[in-house]
């Protein structure tokens, strides 16, 4: 298996880029790097570049981030914290000298051997072919999105023109789907637009990129944290999940949706009318059941089962569909309990997710009055877990979260006279 380096040298060559270009391109899209740091990264010198720009390589040179950092198989299939680690020890490897990869390699043989592992499988260094232009869909849903972050930006097309160069993009024609920029213009642009946060700009390259189809929640009426905060977890394999407030929306009925959109507010999805919240709120639902690969690892707070927001009879059939949900095997279900709770944290609710590809880190997101705040700072991400981990273990098991939904069935039961 080729490494880093010998892979990014590989696809410059391939590609025709020098050092100096792609560093150029990269800076001007608001990820400045040297053309001397391309030059250590592609000798082996530099064995350790952050995801943002192992993103924007790949973005510029039209390969995979799992292709440039030599695993051909982090695009398909669930990987698990132990192929992450493993992942990482290759690409540390990185720079080695012959003898000393060869001790590594004896190392795993032999590893692989004793825990009964077949042979390593494998793998190509060949460089993929450059992606091909975008599809209609693709190139329509790209250019609005791209129109509605210029206008959030307050930037006209002249504008945006002048900032980063006449004639290396057309405006108008991109924002009407006629034609699709470069990557690396889409990553020039959202640096114009003040796009930041790594996984917003990642939401709109991996469109640009051709790496996924147009989707619902590329709609213009959805903003664009909104989108991204959806996209991510249709990405997802596991989702952990803490409210305190209401039922996690993916397991909320639709009434009791409807209801729970209507106590905070239509705003709080970025939509006008409740109804057009509750659409969004019900597509989320029907993309994750056409995955059960996708794990749900929910935990409420009891006062959540206690709180009426609705009527008597839609509040018991949202219990009864949360005990349908927690005896289901990919979705885990527990309950802080109102008394003497072990622990609760100074939080509202938050939301982890964590994705099969080896190369990307979990990423949280703070449920907030107005909108979601997505966190990608491995120390805030790591509070986060640290607290999730800590709820985990003083919460209700499985079995006691039954008995807990049931209980709380049976008294509003008692109460509807039923």
């Amino acid at each position: 298996m080729a490494n880093f380096a010998e892979r990014l040298d590989l696809a410059l060559t391939k590609r025709g880029f020098t050092g100096a270009q792609v560093a150029s391109a990269l800076t001007e899209a608001g990820i400045p790097i040297t053309r001397a740091y391309v030059s250590q990264l592609r000798t082996g010198k530099q064995t350790n570049p952050t995801l943002q720009v192992l993103r924007a390589l790949a973005s510029c040179l039209q390969v995979s981030v799992g292709w440039l950092v030599g695993d051909d198989h982090l695009e398909s299939g669930a990987v698990e914290d132990l192929q992450l680690r493993a992942a990482t020890i290759g690409l540390s490897a990185s720079g080695l000298s012959e003898s000393s990869l060869a001790v590594l390699r004896g190392v795993v043989e032999l590893a692989r051997k004793a825990e009964g592992l077949p042979d390593e499988p494998e793998t190509t260094s060949e460089i993929p072919d450059a992606a091909g232009p975008l599809r209609g869909p693709q190139r329509r849903a790209l250019g609005r999105r791209l129109h509605g972050l210029r206008l959030a930006a307050q930037l006209s097309e002249e504008q945006v023109e002048t900032a980063i160069g006449k004639g290396a993009a057309a405006i108008p024609a991109i924002e009407e789907g006629r034609i699709a920029p470069a990557p690396i213009t889409v990553e020039r642009l959202l640096t114009v637009y003040g796009i930041a946060s790594p996984p917003i700009r990642e939401y709109v390259l991996s469109l640009a990129r051709g790496e996924r189809e147009a989707a619902w929640y590329d709609a213009p009426s959805i903003p664009v944290w909104l989108a991204t905060t959806y996209a991510l977890e249709q990405r997802a394999t596991l989702i952990r999940t803490f409210h305190t407030q209401f039922v996690p929306p993916l397991l909320q009925t639709e009434d009791y949706a409807r209801a729970a959109i209507a106590a905070a507010g239509p705003a709080t999805l970025g939509q006008l009318t409740v109804d057009e919240a509750l659409a969004l709120v019900m597509a989320r639902q029907e993309a994750l059941a056409r995955d059960a690969g996708i794990v749900v690892w929910a935990v409420i707070d009891e006062s959540v089962l206690m709180r009426t927001i609705v009527g008597g009879h839609v509040q018991l059939r949202q219990l009864e569909t949360l005990l349908e949900h927690a005896k289901r095997p990919n979705v885990s279900l527990h309950v802080v309990p109102m008394e003497d709770p072990a622990y609760v944290p100074r939080t509202g609710p938050f939301t982890l997710w964590r994705f099969a590809e080896a190369f990307e880190p979990d990423i949280a997101c703070a449920h907030g009055i107005e909108g979601d705040e997505l966190v990608t700072d491995t120390g805030a991400v790591e509070a986060y877990h640290q607290a999730f981990t800590k709820l985990s273990v003083t919460t209700t098991t499985r079995e006691e979260t039954v008995e807990v939904l049931n209980c709380h069935r049976e008294r509003l039961s008692r109460a509807l006279g039923k």
